[in-house]
Formats: C-alpha cells, sequence, structure tokens
C-alpha cells in the first residue's frame, strides 16, 4: 500500500518494543510539498447530523492524495485515517456544549459544582459515540482498501475532569479533594469505555492497535492518551488525586501510549512508574523547555519506556547520543520529499 509494507513495519515495531531491533525508529509525520495544497472545508462549515459521511470521505479523499504523493518514504509511518472532529469529540460523550472553529472544536464544562459529579452518565446513545466508533467503523468499510483505520485516542483521566468541570477543577483540588478523587475514579472508567467503542469499530492490525497518533502497539493496546491538566499540578496534587485514576484506567492494556507537555515535565517521574505506559510523547510548549531538552534531562527516568520527540533538523543533528542509547520514536515534518529521504537515510543508522 503505497509502497508501504505493513507486515514488515509491524514486525520491525514488535522487535523494537521488545529491545531487539535498533535504538530509535523515524515517522515523518508530514511533508508540505505532498497532498492537497488547498485548504480543507472549515470544520464549522460541515453539518454533522447530515454530512457526516461526505465529511468522512473529504478526510478519506485527502488522506490517500497525500500518501500517493509521498509513496517511497522510508519510516515507520503507516498510511491511515480515523473519525476526527477537532478536540471535543474526547469528552462531548459525556455532555456539554460544543463549539466549532475552522479547524477544531471546544467542549464546554458539564457541571457547575464538583457535587454535579454524580450526574454524569455514560450514555451509549449519545450522538458522539456514533460519530466516533460509526464514523471509524464506515471508514473501515469504505475506504479500508485504501487506508489502515486508526484509533481517535482519548482524554486521561485528569483531563476528562478538566473539560467537566472546566478550570474551576484547580479550586476543587484545594477545597473538595475527596470529591475530586471520586470524579478522577469515574474518569478513568469514562476513558476504558470510549476505548472499548473505538477498539471494536477499528478492530486489530496484526495483532495490535493503530494508535490515534499513528503509533502502532502490539496485543491489547490503546492511544494516545492526553496528560494535559497535569501541568498545571505539583507531583504531589496529581499523585494523591489522579495517580489511582490513571493506574485504574490503563489497567488491563498491554501497551499505552500517553501524551504530555514539556511545561509539565516535573511529571514525568511519576509517569514512568506506570508500567503499562510504554511510549511516551513529549510536546514541546512555548515559553517552555524544547521536547528534546526535557528528553536529555530525563533520560535515565524513562530509559524503559519509548519516548517520542519532535525535533526540528539542527536538533535532530544534536541528539546523536541520544539516538544511538536510547529508544525514541522520532516525529519529522518535512518540507519536501528530498528532505525526507535525507532525514530517512541519517536515521537508519539506528534503526538495524
Amino acid at each position: 500500500m503505497y509502497g508501504k509494507d505493513i507486515n514488515a513495519i509491524t514486525e520491525k515495531l514488535t522487535r523494537f518494543y521488545e529491545g531487539h531491533g535498533g535504538t530509535s525508529l523515524l515517522q515523518i509525520r508530514s511533508i508540505a510539498d505532498c497532498g492537497d495544497k488547498t485548504p480543507p472545508r472549515p470544520l464549522n462549515s460541515w453539518n454533522f447530523d447530515t454530512e457526516l459521511h461526505d465529511y468522512l470521505d473529504a478526510r478519506a479523499e485527502r488522506a490517500v492524495r497525500y500518501w500517493i504523493d509521498r509513496a517511497g518514504i522510508d519510516d515507520v509511518m503507516i498510511p491511515s485515517v480515523t473519525a476526527w472532529y477537532g478536540i471535543a469529540e474526547h469528552t462531548a460523550w459525556l455532555g456539554g456544549k460544543v463549539d466549532f472553529s475552522v479547524d477544531t472544536s471546544y467542549n464546554h464544562p458539564m457541571i457547575s459544582d464538583i457535587s454535579e459529579k454524580d450526574t454524569l452518565t455514560l450514555d451509549p446513545t449519545n450522538v458522539w459515540f456514533e460519530r466516533v466508533g460509526g464514523g471509524i467503523a464506515y471508514l473501515k468499510e469504505k475506504w479500508g482498501d485504501k487506508l489502515y483505520v486508526k484509533l481517535r485516542g482519548a482524554d486521561a483521566p485528569s483531563d476528562i475532569a478538566n473539560i467537566v468541570r472546566g478550570n474551576d477543577l484547580f479550586y476543587d483540588v484545594y477545597d473538595e479533594p475527596e470529591l475530586v478523587g471520586e470524579l478522577a475514579d469515574f474518569c478513568a472508567d469514562a476513558m476504558k469505555y470510549y476505548f472499548s467503542i473505538q477498539q471494536k469499530a477499528a478492530g486489530k492490525l496484526n495483532g495490535g492497535y493503530l494508535t490515534g497518533f499513528d503509533i502502532w502497539l502490539p496485543g491489547n493496546s490503546v492511544g494516545q492518551i492526553s496528560e494535559d491538566a497535569s501541568c498545571m499540578m505539583s507531583p504531589d496534587m496529581y499523585r494523591e488525586l489522579f495517580f489511582d485514576a490513571l493506574n485504574k484506567s490503563v489497567a488491563g492494556y498491554d501497551n499505552v501510549m500517553m501524551h504530555t507537555h514539556s511545561l509539565g515535565s516535573v511529571q514525568l517521574p511519576t509517569f514512568a512508574e506506570v508500567k503499562n505506559i510504554t511510549v511516551l510523547e513529549i510536546s514541546s510548549d512555548p515559553n517552555s523547555d524544547r521536547a528534546v531538552d526535557v528528553w536529555r534531562k530525563y533520560k535515565d527516568v524513562l530509559k524503559d519506556k519509548v519516548v517520542i520527540v519532535e525535533p526540528t533538523y539542527d536538533e535532530l543533528m544534536s541528539i546523536k547520543d541520544l539516538l544511538g542509547s536510547y529508544r525514541s520514536i522520532i516525529w519529522y515534518d518535512a518540507k519536501t520529499k528530498d528532505e525526507a529521504r535525507a532525514v530517512s537515510e541519517f536515521m537508519s543508522q539506528y534503526s538495524k
């Protein structure tokens, strides 16, 4: 498919996760001169009640054009698509108003007081379960011969709690810590339920799952789970209020991919304690340390994890020692196919 041997890629990744296949792999996340150059139709111009399949078809068509253009690039990316509507679908199935912009969406808080947490329910008839789970199933049925279908991903318990309660959650952690803990426990169950719908709709690929950030993981695995709210807490506060919920949310999975931010790097030692979290992506934030610098600082803490960072070309050249000594997946955005090929050639020395 587009010059990709999917069996070879998943076999390579399996060896890599086991520690038998090189130290660092490459995913060229985008190539600016490939695919459709015209902007997609604005997200807020679609009526998802009446145009759902038209929207999903448009996403798949753009993906196919991109993969045709970038055929032949040697990395461990798998041609894929999923049901994506911004970011709101990570929690909209719990209720709350959803606003759409040109290129993303936002789910408003659902409870005005932490004491209302017991009003939250998991309603399998919620339209967002159909838009995500049903959307994934539709894409698999119609486009499965051209693209693999991946999971959408989910918020981790603290992020779900943050959306449910809004930023008043950060008052609640002082005023009502016991109720926050109970909310977090519910959110752990909610995350697992949301993933169960996605897994059923997407199905397995070569004995594993293609996760929401394009990372294939073997076995009963999920990802990405987003841990953004943790950036606003101390490690002690996170451990007291959300660590049990995090462990509950990943229990039973063979592998979990987590997404977090350089702003909250102090939480990395805590996350590293969770055995099921085998892949950890660190995103660079404005006015904060670059992800490559965070990785270097915490390299020994994360030595048993696969770390994902997205370096610039100069940063990539500056971390050769890390690439050769610690397991990582490098995300790279290239301007041209020639640049993508050059980076692929450079990275090949670490993937043998």
